[in-house]
């Protein structure tokens, strides 16, 4: 996972079909895209090593659209995965 920690920085989401969003956080975990009566949720569960180790990001529930929970889920991945390469 540490290549893909340096390069989580040059992908740009906005700029990315939803398809080319997908690939790229399947590169990090599970994604997964849902609609719910609210609108939309995406999620992750992020590859980590260690049994009984969990690591999910999340966007909001009841975004507008498919993109927009796909783009705020990145960006929480992308500031998870910065804060962990920190510590």
């Amino acid at each position: 996972m540490s290549q893909n920690l340096a390069e989580i920085g040059a992908f740009k989401p906005k700029q990315n079909s939803i398809e080319e969003c997908l690939l790229e956080l399947e590169k990090y975990g599970y994604p997964r895209l849902s609609k719910s009566d609210k609108g939309w949720n995406t999620r992750i569960e992020v590859f980590v090593t260690g049994k009984g180790v969990n690591f999910e990001v999340k966007s909001d529930f009841g975004m507008k659209t498919p993109k927009d929970a796909i783009n705020q889920c990145f960006e929480r991945l992308e500031s998870a995965l910065l804060k962990i390469k920190e510590t």
